[in-house]
């Protein structure tokens, strides 16, 4: 499974930072800002997650997610989704790997579905 994907985009990093914000909120994600125009996502609960680990479900499962945002040197926008702090294999055993490797293929998509629909993705490659 990729620790990050790189989505390549034909449009502002500001828009561009706002449709990721959005993909990701509409899966459920609590989005705030980082440092340098980056963004913290995290989902489920981290408590719940330690006391039963792979047992909780994909929304209750704690997941954490970073988004860098950059300029290529062809000046298109690059919004890299990356794994967050926290191995999942600590917070569930397999069950949890699987768990993380889901919300992070699931938060991939929703990305991509959301440049894709407004018109500006240009490219997607895992990492």
């Amino acid at each position: 499974m990729p620790e990050s994907h790189d989505f390549f985009v034909a449009a502002d990093p500001g828009s561009t930072r706002a449709r990721v914000r959005d993909a990701l909120v509409r899966q459920g994600y609590t989005v705030e800002d980082g440092e340098q125009g980056a963004l913290r996502a995290a989902r489920g609960s981290l408590g719940l997650t330690l006391l039963v680990g792979g047992l909780a479900n994909d929304r209750t499962f704690h997941t954490r997610l970073d988004v860098q945002l950059m300029i290529a040197p062809d000046g298109r926008t690059v919004a890299r989704l990356l794994r967050g702090s926290g191995r999942s294999a600590v917070k569930g055993g397999a069950l949890g790997v699987a768990r993380g490797n889901r919300a992070f293929e699931q938060a991939a998509n929703a990305i991509h579905t959301e440049l894709a629909q407004a018109g500006v993705l240009t490219d997607s490659i895992p990492g």
